[in-house]
């Protein structure tokens, strides 16, 4: 909008935080003006270690490549920091983990393209890519990846590692065994070309789970390593079992200790420059920071400073070990809280200083970066979906809110940044004080916190994983964007990536062609009508499944022998009681591994149509709709204009509603029938990321009206933009009619003008719309509150805007980052008001 003078206006949001300290100005402005950086350091070590190893058991070969580049890494303290470790030597920095796939690292360097996806993802232009673009122009680095620089001195290292790890790596162990040994593997390499499924996700499979953070504060890495210590002189070998057991003790044993000098070489960093500080105060908390250093993680922390340093040790180092998104730092609130009541009675330490160390955690968690072949790049907008979740119950149900949940809020207010993502598990048994601080923070704009229902996630559990109530109602945590696990006890909830259900629609429409393409899938029957267009769908949705988990599950078997997570074993029970790696089963629970997708509320308003124009109205025939398809629409106006009558999901409107469950259900059945490589079922899930975008870009026209190329439906239960027209109420009684309690996750994005909850009435109203949707269990909801005007004039003027942070799907992003077509899908979002 403008105002009379011709300038633009935008409705202000009506929450605006700033740092509570110069400190954590200080360093979220550095974070602000510095680009993505490739360093090379952590790769160069592990692969010398690699290149001396051969022939070591596989799990004492990968903890001692990690455990030698870690003691080796140079620590780095910044100015004003109170707690140290950072996971590279640059402000945002990522590591490219060769020994999980090198291919399209060498492709890079030879500017070739390294999947079909290449072509349909783009990044966004501004804030830290555009200073990368910036920099390039000095002629010292390269540009790697279309957002990263590398300097042109580390150029020759990285290809000499990813050289040295062809043939060797996760990616190439796989394909190497599934290509030659799994009889679909060419539907799974046509898959990739049509864009079916999302590019290989070797480079970063890993994540989605949450380490035992109570366990290890409590008893610091000295008694853990005694533990193990404790086991080898304890068992005897009698089998390869046995000895495999030993081995993994032994490897346990080599990353603790690698951790603590690890901790121990940024003691020593800190002492040196105390000695150079001129500022006397600097000089005391170098001294102070060197200290803690000294005594965490290998103990147990005595006040809640030295905590904080543990846990961020004790998670990064975790960070360090794999290629991980979504993993998570969990019940940050629970875990914390006895470490932060005691300091506060004794009173050792102020609200003012835990909310500085609350603000700082911030911006540490935000410089963390990952870097992958550029199809990942583009689906993740470089979100590592870290996710903390605060609130829910405790074992016995009572409301899990308090104090220090209240200042991680605030934190989180006046310290914006994408990282973490905080969540709320919501009761009803939290105070009203708690939920109108959360919704407090979401009226900032920055998309979080995202609600999640516990009540519907503990049905979950407990039907998967029988286990205690108890158990489940204190462990229950976020790892990734929006699937809940168990905090400490889960295997990750790794899956290989996304199949993309418009896709499975043209395979349905035309007898298993792919209309862009001309590759034939499985050949069926060509529709003329509503059932055999569904009965197609289902047959080729079926197999998708299938043939994408199993794939999967031979890519992981060479994770086992290549990449297995030592670190992140030995703090996840019960691995260090049962002598086993994740990857070998040691995790209480098993059952977490899923199947995602995305793109089904467009398959679900297609179906509509075809149900209402063809076999009951009988306006059009199936083939008059596949040439309206072809020809984009063009040419069909009065066609179009009635299938936009047709009623569409979001509307409260059984007709479509009750096809979404059908499929829905239809979905989850068919993920369900196949065994992950643990040997326990996958766990149906669906969210999108930002694989909406290119996957709407490989499809065509379909029947709901959504043109050629057009981003697809995000979320799982979202409307399509712009076919919600019945409000929000009408919006959430759909969603709401799905069994949630299938799933591992979901997502639903709701967007509002910030006119529309101003003042507290307006926080009110929303928390009323929360609580009706869950009370119609629903599972997950989050918001953008924006007025759009005002993102459409950041896309003119990136440079304005470079804080400005909304919600994607699961993760909030910078959104001069974005892609343009996740920028579009945003705005196009429909505005709903009160």
């Amino acid at each position: 909008m403008n105002n009379c003078c011709g300038q633009n206006v935008f409705e202000p949001r009506e929450v605006r935080g700033t740092p509570s300290t110069e400190r954590v100005k200080l360093m979220r402005d550095r974070y602000l003006s510095a680009p993505l950086m490739i360093d090379v350091e952590y790769i160069k070590y592990y692969t010398e270690a690699h290149k001396k190893t051969d022939g070591m058991n596989v799990l004492e070969r990968r903890a001692e490549c990690h455990a030698y580049a870690l003691e080796r890494l140079t620590p780095v303290i910044r100015e004003g920091e109170l707690f140290v470790g950072s996971k590279t030597r640059f402000v945002r920095g990522a590591i490219p983990y060769c020994n999980y796939a090198s291919s399209y690292i060498l492709r890079e360097f030879a500017n070739e393209e390294a999947e079909a996806q290449d072509k349909v993802t783009d990044v966004g232009t501004g804030g830290g890519i555009a200073k990368v673009r910036e920099m390039a122009a000095s002629g010292d680095y390269e540009i790697f990846g279309k957002k990263f620089l590398l300097p042109k001195e580390d150029k020759e290292v990285l290809k000499e590692c990813a050289e040295y790890f062809q043939g060797k790596c996760m990616q190439d162990v796989g394909d190497a065994f599934w290509k030659t040994s799994f009889e679909k593997a060419d539907y799974i390499e046509k898959g990739w070309q049509v864009g079916l499924y999302t590019a290989p996700h070797d480079p970063a499979p890993e994540g989605r789970f949450v380490l035992d953070f109570e366990t290890a504060l409590n008893q610091g890495f000295n008694k853990i390593i005694e533990r193990m210590k404790r086991k080898i002189k304890e068992t005897e070998v009698t089998d390869y079992k046995s000895a495999e057991k030993i081995y993994f003790w032994r490897a346990g044993i080599r990353v603790l200790e690698a951790t603590i000098k690890w901790a121990s070489n940024y003691a020593k960093k800190a002492r040196e420059l105390a000695e150079e500080e001129k500022d006397p105060a600097r000089r005391a908390e170098l001294l102070e920071i060197a200290e803690r250093c000294e005594y965490v993680p290998a103990n147990p922390p005595r006040d809640f400073k030295d905590a904080m340093q543990a846990f961020w040790f004790i998670y990064l180092a975790g960070h360090i070990e794999g290629a991980h998104l979504g993993y998570s730092p969990g019940r940050f609130d629970r875990y914390m809280y006895p470490f932060y009541k005691r300091d506060k009675e004794a009173g050792n330490i102020t609200d003012e200083e835990v909310l500085e160390l609350l603000e700082a955690l911030r911006v540490k968690m935000t410089e963390i970066e990952y870097v992958a072949s550029f199809s990942w790049e583009g689906l993740g907008s470089g979100n590592l979906f870290q996710n903390m979740i605060i609130g829910g119950v405790d074992e016995k149900g009572h409301r899990g809110d308090n104090e220090l949940s209240m200042l991680i809020l605030q934190a989180a207010i006046n310290c914006q940044t994408t990282q973490p993502t905080l969540s709320i598990w919501y009761d009803d048994s939290l105070s009203e004080e708690f939920l109108l601080k959360a919704v407090e923070c979401v009226k900032t704009g920055c998309g979080f916190p995202a609600w999640f229902n516990m009540k519907i996630y503990i049905q979950h559990e407990l039907q998967k994983s029988g286990l205690p109530l108890p158990v489940i109602r204190k462990y229950a945590a976020m790892g990734g964007c929006t699937e809940p696990t168990l905090e400490g006890m889960s295997y990750g909830i790794v899956q290989a990536g996304f199949i993309n259900h418009a896709k499975l629609l043209e395979l349905a429409l035309y007898g298993g062609v792919d209309p862009r393409t001309g590759i034939l899938f499985d050949k069926t029957k060509v529709p003329t009508n509503y059932e055999e267009l569904l009965d197609a769908y289902k047959f080729h949705l079926k197999n998708a499944i299938r043939n994408w988990q199993r794939y999967w599950n031979y890519v992981m078997a060479a994770h086992r022998q290549t990449c297995n997570l030592i670190y992140c074993s030995v703090l996840v029970r019960d691995c260090v009681e049962r002598g086993l790696s994740l990857d070998d089963g040691g995790a209480i629970h098993n059952g977490t591994p899923t199947t995602l997708s995305s793109g089904m509320v467009n398959v679900v308003n297609s179906l509509a149509v075809v149900k209402k124009l063809i076999n009951e109205e009988k306006v059009v025939t199936m083939d008059e709709l596949r040439k309206a398809l072809e020809d984009n629409w063009e040419g069909h106006e009065e066609l179009y204009r009635k299938v936009m009558d047709v009623p569409k999901w979001g509307n409260n409107d059984d007709y479509v509603d009750s096809i979404y469950e059908e499929l829905f259900n239809t979905y989850c059945d068919y993920v369900s029938q196949q065994k992950n490589y643990l040997g326990e079922p996958y766990d149906p899930s669906m969210l999108a990321i930002s694989t909406h975008a290119p996957f709407g870009k490989v499809c065509g026209a379909t029947p709901d009206g959504r043109h050629a190329g057009e981003t697809l439906c995000d979320g799982v239960t979202s409307p399509f933009p712009g076919t919600d027209k019945n409000g929000p109420i009408a919006v959430l009684l759909s969603a709401g009619k799905i069994d949630h309690t299938r799933i591992r996750g979901g997502l639903h994005n709701m967007k509002f003008h910030p006119s529309s909850l101003k003042g507290i009435q307006g926080s009110k109203k929303l928390l009323n719309l929360i609580k009706t949707y869950f009370d119609t269990l629903g599972f997950q909801i989050q918001f953008n509150v924006v007025d759009s005007d005002m993102l459409r004039d950041a896309q003119k003027h990136p440079e304005n805007y470079r804080d400005l942070i909304v919600r994607v799907a699961g993760f909030s992003a910078f959104f001069v980052e974005l892609g343009k077509s996740i920028q579009d899908e945003i705005i196009r979002r429909t505005e709903q008001q009160f």
